[in-house]
């Protein structure tokens, strides 16, 4: 089969190594913390007039949020991001949400919420929560196979490019499972019922991905992501369906099928990801058959650079 490899995919996914240069980057820290959070551009730091309570160090680049707690530093981010989107300094926060992603600290503790399109600024963690469902036996690939999404056309990101069966960012608030349920009831029409009884936890995918032209903003911008999987085989009378206006369809993909979508790159860089990690775990893909093996188990996991949940 031609096309892109498997290593290629993970590849277009988690594209920044623990050991490349971090010099010339600016470190996103927070007043009264020891660690850094994220990872910022030069070109995002000089775009924008920061209020003065922000310290910004050229010298040292880093770029420091000053608040006595959790509720100053929320407001005085939001604050800032809503001053950049009206000025126009940053394309990305066009696509403003009004939801907000959390930052830990190395305790786990919450730190701040941003603005979820104003995270690839600041190349701070965020969270997700993706789910497979599966039908058929995996000892027959004709017959076993996921339910994928195809994204709608009118999305800011990835348009119209392949998905998980249900997948959201997770917001300040909820945790995965949670965030799973809701999803899952919008995107896939799924009960509660359904999610809670046969929807399985199975670890995380973990990257550092960069903003390409495909996720309407500035390029570049990084984004360490961590996603709770989930995988779920429902029963033969179970279809999903779409319940808004996130999803074109959900298609029935045999493994056959699946192999092709992601050789052709029609999957979404992360999602991708996530039926790889899939296909090494229910044994569709093994150390015999693909060169790559170790390097693609291990990339799919790993340790990120910044305090996680």
């Amino acid at each position: 089969m031609t096309g892109k490899s498997n290593l290629q995919l993970v590849n277009e996914c988690d594209q920044f190594s623990p050991n490349e240069d971090t010099t010339f980057l600016y470190e996103f820290q927070i007043e009264g913390y020891d660690c850094q959070f994220g990872y910022m551009l030069p070109a995002t730091v000089h775009a924008f007039s920061w209020p003065d309570f922000w310290k910004i160090d050229h010298v040292q680049r880093s770029v420091r949020l000053q608040g006595v707690n959790v509720h100053q530093r929320t407001q005085r981010i939001h604050d800032s991001m809503v001053q950049a989107r009206d000025s126009g300094a940053f394309k990305i926060l066009k696509g403003w949400s009004g939801e907000v992603y959390s930052v830990y600290d190395s305790e786990k503790q919450l730190v701040v919420s941003i603005e979820r399109t104003a995270a690839p600024l600041f190349g701070i963690v965020t969270y997700g929560v993706q789910l497979l469902a599966y039908q058929g036996a995996s000892d027959r690939s004709d017959e076993f196979g996921i339910w994928i999404a195809r994204r709608a056309k009118t999305k800011r990101t990835y348009p119209n490019m392949l998905d998980s069966t249900v997948g959201g960012g997770l917001p300040t608030g909820e945790t995965p499972l949670e965030c799973l349920i809701r999803e899952s009831e919008e995107e896939a029409s799924f009960t509660e019922e359904l999610i809670r009884s046969r929807a399985k936890a199975c670890g995380t995918v973990n990257y550092m991905c960069r903003t390409d032209e495909r996720g309407g903003g500035e390029l570049g911008l990084f984004t360490p992501e961590v996603q709770f999987t989930y995988e779920m085989e429902l029963p033969s009378d179970v279809i999903p369906r779409p319940g808004n206006n996130e999803a074109e369809e959900i298609m029935f993909m045999n493994v056959e099928r699946l192999k092709a979508a992601l050789a052709a790159g029609e999957f979404t860089p992360a999602n991708g990801c996530i039926v790889l990690d899939f296909f090494i775990r229910h044994g569709i893909i093994t150390y015999e058959q693909e060169k790559d093996y170790i390097e693609i188990a291990s990339r799919l996991h790993r340790p990120l650079a910044f305090p996680t949940a």
